[in-house]
């Protein structure tokens, strides 16, 4: 991935990535729903390589929110994800799902994929909903890092 490549544009190319990996997934364009990325087709069910918390299966046209983060940033630090108040209230309503993913950033590999419930979800982010201003205005967020969710051995290795 190019360093000048935006954090938009890396984690769209992950969403693609993923729903490519994900057969049972249908991609939901911005001009349909802005609120989530994709759509199961199908039943969605967990794997070895996508295993699910808090939920046995995903029916059909359950809502989801694909999530990428890096495993590493420039800082050493390990990634986070921006979770959009709005657009996370929505997700709860609606009974959608988030599918989290971890990806190696100089290739875009995917490491690692977890679907989890928004409403467990909700249960796993820290109090207290941060505002932004310019360019990412957002009436609300919260980080929540992908060691909240993965055992960093077996991402890390």
């Amino acid at each position: 991935m190019s360093r000048a490549r935006t954090s938009k544009a890396a984690g769209e190319a992950i969403e693609a990535e993923v729903i490519q990996q994900v057969p049972a997934l249908r991609h939901v364009g911005d001009n349909t729903a802005e609120w989530h990325d994709a759509r199961v087709d199908g039943l969605l069910e967990p794997s070895d390589r996508l295993p699910f918390v808090g939920v046995v299966v995903l029916e059909r046209d359950t809502p989801v929110e694909i999530k990428a983060a890096q495993r590493r940033l420039n800082s050493g630090d390990r990634g986070r994800y921006f979770i959009r108040q709005r657009q996370h209230e929505r997700l709860v309503r609606e009974g959608a799902s988030y599918l989290f993913a971890v990806y190696q950033p100089r290739t875009e590999h995917v490491l690692a994929m977890l679907v989890v419930p928004a409403s467990v979800v909700d249960g796993l982010l820290p109090d207290g909903w941060t505002s932004v201003d310019g360019d990412r205005a957002e009436a609300g967020y919260r980080q929540l890092a992908w060691s909240n969710l993965f055992d960093p051995t077996e991402v890390e290795g």
